[in-house]
C-alpha cells in the first residue's frame, strides 16, 4: 500500500470495505466457521433482534473453541466479543485509528443510523 499524505482527514465510508457478514446470536460456532470459510472472512458481525451486539473473530475461535474446549455447537452469542465498538461512516480515518488503539482492537463496524455498512480493519488504516 502506498503512503498517503491525506488518510487521516478522509472519512471511513471512503476506504471501508462494504462487504461484511452478519449472522444472529443464536447461529452455532459451526454456522459461523463454516461462512467465514466460504467467505474468506476473519470476522462476522453478531445480530440480536436487528441490533449490533457483538462480534466473532478467528481469534475468537482459537481460543474460546481451542483453548477452552467450547463444542462446535456453540451459539455465538457465547464465543463473541462485546459490547461491539463501532463507527460512523462520516467518521475521519483518525478516530478509527483511536478507537482501535484505545479498545485494543483490529477491526471496527461502520455504520450509520444503527445499519451496518461494511467494516474497516488496521490494513484498510495503512497501520
Amino acid at each position: 500500500m502506498q503512503f498517503d499524505p491525506y488518510l487521516d482527514t478522509k472519512k471511513i465510508k471512503d476506504v471501508m470495505n462494504p462487504t461484511v457478514i452478519s449472522l444472529e446470536s443464536s447461529a452455532t460456532a459451526s454456522d459461523a466457521a463454516k461462512i467465514m470459510e466460504t467467505c474468506n472472512a476473519e470476522a462476522v458481525i453478531v445480530i440480536e433482534d436487528k441490533k449490533l451486539v457483538g462480534i466473532i473473530t478467528d481469534r475468537d475461535f482459537t481460543i474460546k473453541i481451542g483453548s477452552h474446549a467450547y463444542p462446535i455447537d456453540t451459539p455465538i452469542n457465547r464465543l463473541m466479543s462485546y459490547p461491539l465498538v463501532s463507527i460512523d461512516k462520516n467518521a475521519e480515518i483518525s478516530n478509527a485509528k483511536k478507537l482501535m488503539e484505545e479498545n485494543k482492537i483490529k477491526r471496527l463496524p461502520v455504520v450509520s443510523d444503527d445499519k451496518l455498512l461494511g467494516i474497516i480493519t488496521m490494513l484498510d488504516l495503512n497501520v
